[in-house]
């Protein structure tokens, strides 16, 4: 089984998907507990719309994220993957580890509810609210 976290520049976990300047992909047993092979993808263009079939092509099944706007999220449920909303700020192996022995605590998807206005995420703008990957 694959997992991917999206990452800041500064390989720190990235609590929003639209801002992620790349991904840690983990390939890991969840029987065992291991993690076995990890691989750093970085998207060509930094437009979210494109990720999910670049994850989806590196193997990815689920992708842990802390807020993910409603587009994006259909944008990767058409490709097949998975998601976990509400993963709260970590070291990516620590959110790893937790996933693993059953000890990942989420909350909510930052980018639900109705409260949103206008807010910028890293680079790019969502007026109204979270829709990466319109």
């Amino acid at each position: 089984m694959k997992l991917a976290l999206p990452l800041t520049a500064t390989n720190e976990f990235s609590v929003h998907y639209g801002a992620a300047a790349k991904f840690e992909v983990f390939e890991v047993d969840p029987e065992q507990r291991l993690v076995g092979r990890r691989l750093i993808v970085v998207p060509q263009a930094s437009e979210p719309c494109g990720w999910p079939t670049l994850l989806r092509a590196a193997g990815v099944d689920l992708v842990l994220a802390g807020g993910m706007g409603a587009g994006a999220r259909a944008h990767m449920e058409e490709h097949g993957l998975k998601v976990l909303f509400g993963v709260p700020m970590a070291t990516p192996e620590d959110l790893i580890n937790d996933w693993l022995s059953g000890q990942l605590e989420v909350g909510v998807n930052s980018c639900d509810g109705g409260g949103h206005g206008s807010h910028i995420h890293g680079e790019h703008n969502h007026t109204g609210g979270c829709h990466c990957a319109h």
